[in-house]
């Protein structure tokens, strides 16, 4: 004879966001992106920056440019397209909970605005700070314990009634791991339009990047495009961002003269202003 299991605070946030992701017609589209270069310099940066972070930034600079990113299919009253005015990522983390594995969902505002030194900073409070702590993570537990029928009725408003609403609670695209040790996923089940896959473990510089989108908003040619952007960004601004937290030159790869690292620290200092004047405005 068996047993029944209550299903745990964690496990029915998750069956919520299957319960969505399943009534959208989704489908994959993979590639290997060579960026030696940017694991190079990432290898020697001050402070370290993760693949989420990188790719993160990298994906809301394509995002920007690609408005069929920032949509969002809604029913009703009609079927129309909401289109958000700017990126809003929503990052699935794994932390460790009362005995339990399970997943939050951490939000990042106007990642394409942001410097890598600071979504690192953001990333890393999600990764190491208390659960307790963490008010968006407090939100979640508190919306899972609500009964099913109510948590679908949340759902379902935030998809169809106020979809402007839709990027704080879900973001306007999702990030998650498309491979771990070797196993590879063929695609995500999520909630938003679309969720970029990471491979946390690049090898000899060839890092592995599943895409996954809802085919109600954009077809596989432009995604190819997205995906072709995302791998330019990755070894342009990206890798020149590296580069400058290195303490290198981004074309040589040799260490900045007294004059560069001037310049340097005055851009940093400069986009410091810029990055507290958005906070403030």
């Amino acid at each position: 004879m068996g047993t029944r299991i209550k299903l745990s605070n964690g496990r029915r946030l998750v069956d919520d966001v299957i319960n969505m992701a399943s009534k959208m017609p989704t489908a994959g589209m993979s590639g290997d992106f060579d960026v030696k270069l940017a694991s190079k310099f990432r290898r020697i940066s001050k402070p370290r920056i993760s693949w989420n972070v990188l790719y993160m930034k990298a994906y809301a600079c394509v995002s920007a440019e690609f408005a069929e990113l920032r949509r969002s299919y809604v029913k009703f009253p009609w079927p129309h397209i909401y289109e958000h005015q700017y990126n809003v990522c929503m990052m699935t983390i794994s932390r460790e909970y009362q005995g339990e594995e399970r997943l939050f969902f951490a939000r990042f505002n106007r990642p394409d605005e942001q410097s890598l030194v600071e979504l690192q900073k953001q990333y890393d409070i999600y990764r190491r700070s208390p659960v307790e702590e963490i008010k968006q993570f407090r939100h979640q537990m508190n919306f899972a314990k609500l009964p099913t029928f109510v948590r679908r009725f949340g759902w379902w408003c935030l998809y169809n009634v106020w979809p402007e609403k839709r990027a704080s609670h879900m973001g306007t695209f999702g990030m998650s791991f498309s491979g771990y040790k070797g196993a590879y996923g063929s695609k995500h089940l999520g909630p938003n339009t679309t969720t970029i896959g990471v491979d946390p473990f690049p090898r000899k510089g060839v890092a592995k990047t599943l895409l996954t989108f809802d085919h109600r908003i954009i077809d596989g040619t432009p995604v190819t495009k997205v995906l072709q952007r995302l791998h330019h960004i990755l070894n342009t601004s990206i890798r020149v961002e590296l580069a400058q937290l290195a303490g290198v030159d981004p074309e040589t790869a040799e260490p900045f003269t007294e004059e560069q690292l001037l310049a340097f620290k005055k851009q940093k200092r400069l986009e410091r202003i810029g990055s507290n004047r958005r906070k403030t405005a």
